[in-house]
């Protein structure tokens, strides 16, 4: 059991970062599965430095070659080849997103998440909650209505696109309770020791191209209400913050 939230907890604390050599080292020396390691780098974003003499400290640091070729795979933007009998058709994704935003992949297109206003519990200036993309006082919103718009089933897969110059590490994924005809959240300051802040759901990135990134949570998402929250437009001046909403189906 404690050796299980301590993996749960080192994956929380790289989830949302820029991973390279020393984190993978880390995540090696906690004790988790070769298999479970491969998975969260597949879907985090990187910046490795794979010369001669790093490889070499990376196999004597115990990184198995396995772990090396999906960093060099990351590096050098190269997925897998197709296995035999696969044509174009079948491995080619739908065309990434012009434009910023938060999107969900139905089919073969990305379409955009229809955005709520949030309305805030919380008291005071709100610029003084967020600063640098790290929720900084505990932020209590809410949305009107029980349920989103947006209705998504487990296999839908979810797109960030942050605007130029926004860090994809300032979006929030967050569960809302249904309350009295509203959707309720709260997040704040990150626990010690960590990058997530309290009450989000942690999650890994995989960048598919340009400035667009895959979100995978760590653990599979329960069937609920949820938002996607950009701390960039919390306290921005303009008087209203925007939540990117999706209700998960079984």
């Amino acid at each position: 059991m404690i050796r299980s939230l301590f993996i749960l907890a080192a994956i929380a604390l790289l989830a949302q970062d820029v991973f390279t050599n020393e984190s993978v080292v880390k995540l090696v020396k906690s004790g988790m599965s070769e298999t479970l390691i491969l998975n969260v780098l597949r879907q985090t974003p990187a910046n490795y430095d794979l010369g001669a003499d790093r490889l070499v400290e990376l196999r004597n640091s115990g990184v198995s070659e396995k772990i090396i070729a999906v960093m060099l795979e990351k590096s050098t933007g190269k997925a897998p080849a197709a296995g035999p009998g696969a044509t174009a058709s079948a491995t080619a994704g739908p065309a990434l997103p012009a434009g910023p935003g938060v999107f969900f992949k139905k089919g073969s297109e990305w379409l955009e998440l229809i955005e709520e206003t949030v309305d805030w519990k919380s008291t005071g200036v709100m610029k003084n909650f967020v600063s640098a993309g790290i929720v900084k006082k505990n932020l209590k919103g809410s949305i009107a209505g029980l349920n989103s718009r947006n209705i998504l089933s487990a296999g839908n897969e979810i797109l960030i696109a942050p605007p130029a110059g926004v860090p994809v590490s300032e979006y929030l994924l967050v569960p809302m309770k249904p309350s009295k005809g509203r959707r309720e959240f709260e997040v704040g300051p990150p626990q010690k020791n960590t990058s997530l802040a309290k009450g989000a759901i942690a999650f890994g990135l995989e960048k598919l191209g340009g400035n667009h990134y895959r979100i995978a949570p760590v653990s599979p998402l329960a069937p609920g209400e949820y938002g996607i929250l950009p701390l960039s437009t919390v306290g921005s001046g303009t008087g209203m913050s925007k939540l990117y909403t999706f209700r998960l189906l079984p």
